[in-house]
């Protein structure tokens, strides 16, 4: 009876885990090894779905979707969360305000109560020789990551303000844009609602209309890339692993995705 138990708190932790990360944005990450599929180093992609707790397809932003592992062998890391609907109730982010924070949350380990969002805190706000705990999504395990300031920073790129773009693998809005293979330019990230943010992007086609389309959200890709623009400096090595905290994985004090971590 036990087993029977313990299998299916297994089997509900990795569906969890798998609905949590469809839809995140994504880089490669430290075991990468295929080549230039992504469009290359700091590219970014978004999460399809979860093949199984150990293999998951992405979309590139360049239109390239392929398979890539997230168990034993970490091939992404998750650049931004937030288009998942994670959030953390009841923080706030004291920087910019935000609140709850979406995605990732950064806490001070060395100032009492201070929050940062992952925009804040790539775009150096607050003291940047204070270490920071990274909290991936409520209840898991707390990492504690080096100063921001003996760290190197990655530019990333894909669908950011000034991309151009075409019609993605997801494409349903007839011909909006135009036609197959017309081009528009994206003009700003959005959220498509308000419980999956920085999930879209507001392009204005060449043929005159705009509109939002998604970019993340439920783990959509109705744009393509042709032209890609950077888009913000990251500290890479601070970015968790996709997979990292799946079914089964413990950090060093046991807790795994659900479980409550006090005093955060």
């Amino acid at each position: 009876m036990e087993s029977n138990v313990a299998s299916a708190v297994t089997s509900s932790r990795a569906t969890r885990f798998m609905m949590e990360g469809v839809g995140a944005r994504v880089i490669r990450g430290p075991d990468w090894k295929w080549g230039k599929q992504d469009g290359g180093e700091g590219h970014v992609g978004t999460v399809r779905n979860f093949e199984s707790p150990e293999e998951v397809v992405v979309v590139w932003d360049n239109g390239t979707a392929a398979n890539y592992r997230c168990s034993g062998a970490f091939d992404l890391r998750i650049l931004d969360s937030a288009p998942t609907g994670v959030k953390h109730d009841g923080t706030m982010c004291d920087t910019c305000r935000q609140q709850p924070i979406f995605g990732i949350r950064w806490k001070c380990a060395e100032c009492s109560n201070y929050d940062l969002c992952s925009v804040c805190y790539h775009g150096d706000k607050h003291n940047l020789r204070h270490r920071f705990y990274r909290i991936s999504a409520p209840g898991a395990e707390r990492c504690l990551v080096e100063p921001r300031r003996k760290s190197k920073k990655q530019t990333v790129r894909g669908i950011f303000p000034g991309a151009r773009v075409v019609r993605g693998v997801d494409w349903q809005w007839e011909d909006q844009d135009g036609g197959n293979g017309r081009r528009g330019k994206v003009n700003e990230i959005q959220d498509w609602s308000a419980a999956s943010p920085r999930s879209a992007a507001y392009v204005v086609w060449d043929n005159g209309p705009k509109n939002l389309y998604r970019v993340g959200f439920e783990g959509m890709a109705d744009l393509k890339v042709v032209n890609d623009v950077k888009g913000q400096n990251v500290y890479k090595e601070h970015l968790p692993l996709l997979g990292e905290l799946g079914p089964g994985n413990t950090g060093p004090h046991g807790l795994q995705i659900g479980d409550r971590e006090y005093g955060q």
